[in-house]
């Protein structure tokens, strides 16, 4: 069931009013953008990765043919390895800019500074916990 125009303009004012809000925007990291791009990575990412178990799969069937099979299973083990990695990781360095983290980049404090822990996950847990304290 589609929306009506009404519906569809008062969910366009409310993404507006959402995303004008500087605390929420800040909370959403790359944004509305950011999650279309992260489709396209895992779409890519299960592309590469079912060429992989295809060359998985071939190369097992053909390996009574020739020894040269059992390699390209192996090549195709690998990829979907490779593939599984690249997806985990974010793809296309989204992962190693940290735009995909709600507190923006990674090693980088609210304040401005640089963190001197390094910038994990463990550091920015600390900071949330001594933040609810000082508000």
């Amino acid at each position: 069931m589609s929306l009506s125009e009404q519906e569809q303009r008062m969910f366009r004012e409310i993404e507006e009013s959402l995303l004008a809000d500087p605390k929420f925007g800040a909370g959403l990291g790359a944004g509305v953008a950011g999650g279309s791009s992260r489709a396209v990575v895992s779409l890519r990412g299960l592309a590469v990765a079912s060429v992989g178990l295809l060359l998985l799969v071939g190369g097992v069937a053909f390996s009574l043919q020739s020894l040269w099979f059992v390699a390209l299973s192996v090549l195709g083990f690998l990829i979907m390895f490779a593939a599984g990695v690249w997806m985990l990781r974010g793809g296309d360095g989204i992962g190693e800019s940290g735009a995909g983290y709600p507190g923006g980049s990674v090693g980088v404090s609210r304040t401005g500074g640089v963190d001197g822990s390094g910038g994990g996950i463990g550091s920015r847990m600390e900071e949330r916990f001594r933040r609810r304290f000082e508000e």
